[in-house]
């Protein structure tokens, strides 16, 4: 219903605007008589009758939305306040401190026992392979040692001129040029 009421209140104002920019034109050429400046007189009149109006209609809808407004900041006031936190309590970060905790006892740290415990106290629990880490030598594997060393020397004397002439120039070309000598170009 009030958008209704709007709508032609709308299309009134429309029209009074249309024949009065008739009237106006009519009064403004100076060939209008008494009636014709009575009619535009009217019909302005008319015209700021509506626009009134709506400013009237407009200003009550300001009024309760700031009412609304209003109970909602009243309202607010009324809630309870928010619980009281209690205030942080500050930490201090030293550098030492925290140093400490990250490498320990610092430098040079002395050990609470040798590799070889470690090692033992980690087999027993079964937390090492005992692959891969040589055993203690003992003198009958230095003994073997020693002896394929010699095999491979006298390997080394017996064989062919070809393969000692191979190794005579590695040798030679180890001597004349330095370790890294080669490729420059990829240094990065």
């Amino acid at each position: 219903a009030q958008r209704q009421a709007k709508i032609e209140r709308y299309c009134h104002k429309k029209e009074l605007e249309a024949r009065l920019s008739d009237v106006q034109r009519a009064v403004d050429s100076g060939q209008a008589d008494d009636e014709v400046s009575r009619d535009f007189y009217l019909l302005n009149v008319r015209r700021w009758v509506t626009v009134c109006l709506d400013e009237i209609e407009s200003i009550d809808q300001e009024v309760e939305i700031l009412k609304k407004m209003d109970g909602l900041k009243h309202g607010a006031a009324k809630q309870p306040p928010q619980p009281v936190r209690p205030p942080m309590k500050p930490f201090i970060l030293t550098k030492d401190a925290v140093q400490a905790q990250v490498f320990g006892a610092g430098y040079p740290s002395l050990p609470t026992m040798t590799v070889d415990d470690w090692y033992e106290q980690h087999r027993k629990q079964g937390g090492l392979p005992d692959q891969g880490i040589p055993r203690k030598v003992t003198v009958e594997d230095t003994d073997a040692k020693e002896r394929e060393e010699e095999e491979k020397e006298r390997e080394a004397e017996n064989d062919d001129e070809e393969s000692l002439l191979k190794a005579r120039n590695w040798d030679d070309w180890k001597d004349t040029n330095r370790r890294g000598y080669g490729n420059r170009h990829n240094m990065g």
